[in-house]
């Protein structure tokens, strides 16, 4: 598998030789793959393992069809065209017209449509509302591409990574690009709620949920203890009883506003991110006023399954309603939480559609460059774990942020980032219960602060990076279907191939052209 392996990168190396003058291979893609990746990584990615994926793609990803063509011109073949795949390839959509540069900002658009089928926009609700009543659904002057291209530093704007919301979704549903919203409700308020959400709070609230914070953020690190301090959610909300309401009803509230608007227009949504720990700690207590969480602070009572109820209640167009989490992907025990808390909301009748499972390699003690040393960090045993784990709930699952950083910006490290991501890729475009794998940061110093500024596919003046080569390889070239077929005496045709839209062109009897659009499931 190495060399077959290698050969998709040389494709890669190939590919971005002509784009990328300033690289001078002075190897082939097939040496650097055993000399880049070590023993210890390649100890994982056994021949066996290869072959366990290559049959699970051939078994899970692919079915069998039969088209009817009838009386056609003897001689003549029909040709099969795969257009489209039904596996969701997507991308976070976050730094749409901000990227400083009309031809920057055109390359990166046109990923949505070409490279991906499906797009992760932002709903947070921070920046999403960063007026009182006011949501940014509708570009304004400062969210314009012209706006962007004169900002001296945009990292620092409020609205950075943060996009208005209706130029990207008219963008994709023209382009027949599936629309993915992120999130709707996450109790990281720090970095979700606005800074309106405590406004109209008596003085002596205000003070008391200073006290409150000033004593969650002192035992933060008491990573063991499941509440902040003695006093229950309950009592807690009896001493900011305002707080308790408000919180409550604009929680929802913009929940219910973000899913009316864009009822039938976002097919799915990531109703509830991060909240795995509610579970651990038990902080999820249904008929309780308020929610201590053991992971961020005061969130309305019984908050999960209250979300994924109501998010039932409005969705009349029968979006995908995902929970996200990102805590799955670096210690197997987390997957067992996780696992159990989408189990006892399902039991306790939630309207859970699919999981959302993130991988970041990003951290200094989970990054590429361990992966390459062969580290125990997302290697197909621990992935296999993970996907088993989340799979006993009969859910389909989507790996929903992807992050594999290149450990530098030389060729080395584009490999490494190129080689993780192929091997992961394969893996889970492999899985039965998998449909649908995101990328995070599309480019290179556009991640949220305190992110790897080389996580993209794209460098900062979208140059496409080894990695983005070798994924469209996979995606528009190993995993679609193209064929030239004979029709048998009765004028059918049969193939196997990747589930997805495909057209058929051939010569009928008369001499005429004919086409059809056939999807295969």
């Amino acid at each position: 598998m190495k060399y077959i392996l290698s050969a998709l990168l040389l494709l890669a190396s190939l590919t971005a030789c002509q784009q990328k003058k300033e690289y001078k291979f002075p190897r082939t893609a097939a040496e650097d793959t055993e000399k880049i990746m070590s023993d210890q990584y390649w100890s994982y990615w056994t021949p066996e393992v290869q072959a366990k994926i290559d049959a699970d793609i051939e078994k899970n990803r692919k079915a069998d069809a039969t088209f009817t063509v009838g009386c056609i011109a003897e001689g003549t073949q029909v040709k099969v065209e795969q257009i489209s795949s039904d596996f969701g390839f997507g991308a976070s959509s976050f730094n749409w017209d901000q990227l400083g540069k009309k031809r920057y900002n055109k390359i990166y658009k046109e990923l949505f449509g070409t490279l991906f089928n499906r797009a992760t926009v932002a709903f947070y609700w921070r920046e999403i509302e960063l007026e009182k009543g006011k949501k940014r659904f509708v570009a304004e002057e400062w969210d314009s591409e012209n706006w962007w291209n004169k900002c001296e530093n945009p990292h620092m704007q409020p609205h950075w990574r943060r996009p208005p919301t209706e130029p990207i979704i008219e963008w994709c549903k023209s382009r027949g690009v599936a629309v993915h919203g992120h999130p709707l409700v996450w109790g990281h308020m720090s970095i979700q709620s606005p800074d309106w959400l405590r406004d109209d709070l008596p003085a002596h609230e205000l003070a008391a949920l200073d006290t409150l914070d000033k004593f969650r953020v002192e035992k933060k690190a008491e990573r063991n203890c499941p509440t902040y301090d003695k006093l229950s959610g309950d009592e807690i909300a009896a001493i900011v009883p305002e707080y308790t309401r408000l919180l409550e009803e604009r929680v929802f509230g913009n929940l219910q506003e973000i899913m009316e608007y864009y009822d039938g227009r976002v097919d799915s949504w990531d109703v509830v991110n991060e909240s795995y720990t509610e579970h651990r700690y038990n902080t999820q207590i249904p008929g309780s006023k308020l929610c201590k969480s053991a992971r961020y602070g005061l969130m309305p009572g019984d908050y999960v399954y209250r979300s994924f109820d109501l998010a039932a209640k409005v969705n009349k167009s029968n979006a995908t309603l995902y929970i996200n989490e990102t805590h799955s992907d670096s210690k197997t025990k987390n997957a067992n939480f996780y696992s159990d808390q989408i189990k006892t909301l399902l039991e306790r009748g939630a309207k859970i559609d699919a999981v959302g499972i993130q991988m970041h390699l990003m951290r200094k003690h989970r990054n590429a460059e361990l992966v390459a040393q062969g580290k125990d960090i997302w290697s197909p045993q621990r992935a296999y774990y993970v996907l088993d784990k989340l799979a006993e709930n009969n859910l389909p699952m989507c790996m929903s942020e992807i992050t594999i950083t290149s450990p530098n910006s030389d060729y080395r490290g584009e490999m490494i980032q190129s080689i993780v991501a192929v091997n992961l890729y394969r893996l889970w475009f492999s899985y039965p219960n998998m449909t649908a794998i995101t990328w995070w940061n599309l480019v290179d110093d556009c991640g949220y602060k305190g992110e790897p500024t080389i996580s993209g596919l794209f460098t900062r003046d979208m140059k496409p990076k080894l990695a983005y080569h070798a994924l469209y390889n996979l995606i528009h070239k190993e995993w679609r279907t193209n064929k030239t077929l004979t029709p048998d005496s009765e004028g059918n045709i049969v193939w196997r191939g990747f589930t997805g839209k495909y057209r058929i062109t051939w010569t009928n009897s008369k001499g005429e052209k004919q086409e059809a659009i056939y999807h295969l499931k």
